[in-house]
C-alpha cells in the first residue's frame, strides 16, 4: 500500500475529483463544496486518496453522524467511500477506512456504516464484513427507517443494512 496516500481533502481537489468520477455536474460539485464546509466545521473528515499521485477516492468521516441505522445516537459514521474503476483492488479503500476508523478511534469505541443490499454494492458489503462490520441488529433500512416485516420496498439506493465495527 505504499503506493496510496490518504490526506485531507481540500477545495483545490474538486476538479479532480469531478473529473475522476466523469461528474462535473454542478449538483457534484456542490455536494463536495458540502462536504467541505462540513470538515471545515468541525463535523467530518473528508479525506482523499492519491495512488501513485492521482486522485483514486474518497471517504468522510462525521464525528457523531445523523444519518443512517445509528444516526443522532453520537457514534462517528463512515458516509460514502469511493474508490475510483481504474483503483479498485490496489489497496485503495483500505488505506480510506484504515484512515477513517484510526479518526473514529480517537472519539468512539464504535463506528458505523450503511451499505445498500443491491447486487451493485455486491463487492463493499464482502469488504465491510471483511474488516470486521456487522450488522447492527435492527434489520434492513429503507429510506432512512427501519423496514417492518412484509413492508413494501424498492431494491435501489435508499435500502441498506446498518454495520458496526468495534473500534480496539
Amino acid at each position: 500500500m505504499s503506493n496510496v496516500q490518504i490526506r485531507k481533502m481540500t477545495y483545490d481537489d474538486i476538479s479532480g475529483i469531478c473529473k475522476a468520477d466523469h461528474d462535473e455536474s454542478d449538483a457534484f460539485v456542490t455536494y463536495l463544496k458540502n462536504q467541505l464546509e462540513n470538515q471545515e466545521n468541525g463535523k467530518c473528515s473528508a479525506l482523499l486518496a492519491l495512488y501513485e499521485n492521482q486522485i483514486a477516492g474518497y471517504v468522510f468521516l462525521y464525528y457523531a453522524c445523523i444519518w443512517g441505522g445509528l444516526k443522532n445516537q453520537g457514534i462517528p459514521g463512515v458516509v460514502d467511500l469511493i474508490v475510483f474503476e481504474p483503483y479498485r483492488r490496489k489497496g485503495v479503500a483500505t488505506a480510506l477506512m484504515d484512515s477513517a476508523e484510526e479518526e473514529a478511534r480517537k472519539l468512539h469505541s464504535k463506528v458505523y456504516l450503511d451499505v445498500c443490499l443491491n447486487s451493485e454494492y455486491g463487492p463493499a458489503q464482502k469488504f465491510y464484513v471483511m474488516r470486521g462490520y456487522v450488522p447492527d441488529g435492527a434489520g434492513v433500512y429503507f429510506e432512512g427507517e427501519v423496514l417492518g416485516t412484509n413492508a413494501p420496498c424498492r431494491n435501489d439506493d435508499e435500502l441498506s443494512l446498518c454495520l458496526v465495527k468495534e473500534l480496539q
